[in-house]
């Protein structure tokens, strides 16, 4: 036990590692930055990592999304104290790409975490291993500098390369298989299913919630029903990622309620548990999945009413609006409206789906003329992304200067 433990030293200088394998600690400021749950596959992908490096490999965690590969590896560089770098991979990134940003961490001892490395391209994988066995090598070896790309390097011993993957196949688009001889330059670790009860126990007291370990039971069961009774649509998703804004919102509304002097009871807790699962979830739920929906949880949280958060000088705006545009009020889309204005508050990007003239366009219009009748100005901007080359959209590296 004391083995696996990550542990710190003075000899001279401060070193931390696992078992028998030691690194300098570097002292990057972190700030208070916020903290990953610590559990059982934490421990083993921390093991794995740390025994790799000191054998001078990288790490590649890999499996399906939410099971925080890229989350270990930032925390473990924190522990380190090393700065951690996270890029995405995808088809526009090529090996001289790559070799630049590798000879940026070799030079500053950073942590280069390369997310979803396996969407590059195949053709470019076999020359990007080269460079990461000079690398790596070159770390290993502890030499002053190396060739790359033409040019002499000098090396900092800190720096480290890891990449995280999802399953090439199983509904993941756009992913290959690694090369075998990239396969060897990476230990890799499986992390496919973590202890989502343990996490939520712990955000939800780490977010104010007394009554947690009955209340975090109660929402990893909600969603497991949910996922397995519900119907399977393509923008559902009932994991971790989408239960961590549940405990971000609750957190908010608690502390709304303690400012206000008030002792909260398990009820208490609860209701505003659902208040947040509701604002995240419903919205988007399709119409018969809706009323399967409300049925779980009144089974999951017997007694408990729960009313939605209630805007009334939004509601009255948009009843407005909707008699100047001469459109027939009906409530079921104003509830959508409102939906939608709590999912702008929680998020930087949000999609309406459905079918064709079912009110996708009615809903953000109304919702911005709503805005502008309590005097907020809402600049719109309409793009047909069809219309146009995904160069013109995202932009696109010039391979002559090597300048995006």
């Amino acid at each position: 036990m004391w083995f696996k433990q990550l542990r710190y030293r003075i000899e001279q200088q401060c070193k931390v590692g696992m078992c028998d394998a030691f690194f300098d600690y570097t002292y990057e400021y972190q700030g208070n930055a916020a903290k990953l749950v610590h559990s059982p596959l934490t421990d083993k992908c921390y093991l794995t990592l740390v025994m790799g490096m000191k054998l001078g490999y990288g790490g590649n965690p890999y499996g399906p999304a939410g099971t925080g590969k890229t989350e270990s590896v930032k925390a473990l560089g924190q522990a380190f104290g090393r700065q951690v770098l996270v890029f995405n991979c995808d088809e526009g990134l090529d090996y001289k790409a790559m070799g630049r940003i590798f000879i940026g961490l070799v030079k500053c001892g950073a942590w280069g975490c390369f997310d979803e490395f396996n969407r590059l391209l195949e053709e470019q994988l076999s020359a990007i291993s080269q460079q990461i066995q000079v690398i790596q090598w070159a770390i290993k070896e502890g030499q002053p500098s190396l060739e790359l790309l033409g040019r002499s390097i000098t090396v900092n011993k800190n720096a480290g390369i890891f990449v995280t993957m999802n399953p090439a196949g199983k509904g993941y688009g756009g992913r290959s298989k690694l090369p075998d001889n990239l396969k060897q330059l990476f230990r890799p670790v499986a992390m496919s299913a973590p202890d989502i009860e343990l996490i939520a126990e712990t955000m939800l007291f780490s977010e104010g919630f007394k009554h947690a370990t009955k209340l975090s039971t109660k929402l990893v069961g909600l969603f497991k029903l949910c996922g397995q009774l519900l119907s399977a649509q393509q923008h559902y998703d009932w994991k971790l990622r989408a239960q961590k804004p549940i405990f971000v919102t609750g957190g908010t509304l608690i502390q709304q309620e303690l400012k206000k002097g008030r002792k909260l009871k398990y009820e208490d807790e609860a209701l505003i548990l659902i208040k947040s699962i509701r604002v995240n979830t419903i919205s988007k739920l399709t119409y018969s999945d809706a009323k399967k929906y409300e049925a779980l949880q009144s089974d999951i949280f017997p007694g408990i009413n729960s009313a939605d958060i209630a805007y009334e000088e939004l509601t009255e705006a948009i009843r407005k609006t909707v008699e100047d545009l001469k459109l027939q009020h009906v409530d079921n889309q104003v509830q959508k409206i409102l939906q939608f204005y709590e999912a702008t508050k929680q998020r930087m990007g949000v999609v309406i789906v459905g079918p064709s003239g079912c009110g996708k366009t009615t809903i953000w219009k109304i919702l911005k003329m709503a805005y502008e009748k309590l005097n907020t100005q809402i600049v719109t901007h309409v793009m047909n992304p069809k219309s146009m080359p995904r160069e013109q959209l995202l932009g696109l590296m010039n391979h002559d200067t090597r300048e995006f």
